[in-house]
């Protein structure tokens, strides 16, 4: 096997964190991720196997630098003893963490043993402390508490919990301060999403999207007494971090859409079913599931084409921006993974 060399693309950037979607399939509908109607779910047999998925994690780390390992869906959590996967994916040597994405609803019984195997971090989703409006926004779903047991128990077990807010004007924005208060009050770190252009429902309007910028001043305006101040995290990092003047809180804000991060992104993806992609916003992928199978190809092939494959990483949503192509379900996140 190769040496463990960092790849990096015709733009300079490094890829140091690999997303592992490992099933499509989800238990909620989600207005700014998943169709609203009848869905073609992947069929089992052309799921990556955990067997497949950790030859390729240990390629990743051992041979291409990749860091950090996040578990993605779908819902990861409707598939079948993850934690085996969390387990593996923690003894490669090299790999500084695994963490995983959830919406919370099934999680809460795992949380002990996700955490006993190696989970380092959770983030979870949560766009609404209001049960009509979770059940809106979520396809009908009924289970605003399920996902406040599942925050509540990461915290008790002192997990690294990050909890997610996809912010939509009209449907939810009004709740940036309760969120902020939530933080403060919990520790917890709230990162606001800025809606993006992968919705399956086809709702996405520029109109729609509410900025980091009028976030932030949203806040400041709400909790005149204390000001955000920016931690300066990591620039790759798709979050900005900021606390407030008193250190209570931590509040990150994913500005997609109003100030893209491209230049620094160092993030590829793996969908279930075993496609590459390199970039969120991009149609393009690189079938690695075809390589593993009937021992087709060799590790170092198999490196080789990996390489290959990011090295032609798109700009980025940045150009999208710029040509003015922004429309709706530019990509489908569930198909993908976030």
């Amino acid at each position: 096997m190769e040496n463990n060399d960092h790849v990096v693309d015709s733009y300079g950037r490094i890829a140091k964190k690999l997303r592992i979607s490992i099933t499509d399939r989800c238990n909620m509908r989600c207005v700014y991720c998943m169709p609203s109607n009848n869905t073609n779910w992947l069929d089992n047999e052309n799921l990556l196997s955990y067997e497949q998925i950790i030859r390729l994690a240990k390629i990743f780390v051992l041979s291409l630098g990749i860091e950090k390992i996040k578990i993605t869906g779908g819902e990861p959590t409707v598939r079948s003893n993850v934690e085996n996967l969390v387990k593996s994916l923690s003894s490669i040597e090299g790999l500084r963490s695994v963490s995983m994405t959830t919406n919370g609803l099934l999680i809460k019984d795992k949380i002990k043993i996700l955490k006993d195997c190696g989970l380092e971090s959770l983030n979870i989703s949560l766009d609404t402390f209001k049960p009509d409006r979770f059940k809106a926004m979520s396809g009908g779903i009924d289970g605003l508490y399920k996902v406040m047991d599942a925050i509540n128990t990461a915290l008790d077990e002192n997990l690294q919990l990050r909890v997610n807010v996809v912010i939509m004007r009209g449907w939810n924005d009004d709740e940036i301060p309760r969120f902020v208060k939530f933080s403060r009050e919990t520790g917890c770190t709230v990162k606001f999403i800025e809606f993006m252009p992968l919705d399956g429902t086809g709702i996405w309007a520029e109109e729609v999207v509410v900025s980091k910028r009028e976030m932030m001043d949203r806040i400041n305006k709400d909790f005149i007494y204390h000001h955000l101040l920016p931690i300066n995290n990591d620039k790759s990092d798709p979050a900005r971090l900021y606390t407030f003047d008193d250190g209570k809180g931590v509040i990150g804000f994913i500005p997609s859409i109003t100030e893209p991060f491209c230049q620094n992104c160092d993030r590829v993806r793996i969908t279930a079913d075993g496609k590459l992609y390199t970039c969120l916003f991009d149609n393009s992928s690189y079938n690695l599931k075809c390589l593993l199978e009937d021992g087709k190809k060799s590790d170092d092939e198999i490196i080789k084409y990996i390489r290959s494959s990011i090295q032609k990483k798109p700009e980025g949503i940045i150009k999208i921006i710029k040509t003015k192509s922004l429309r709706p379900t530019l990509n489908m996140m569930h198909t993908i993974g976030g």
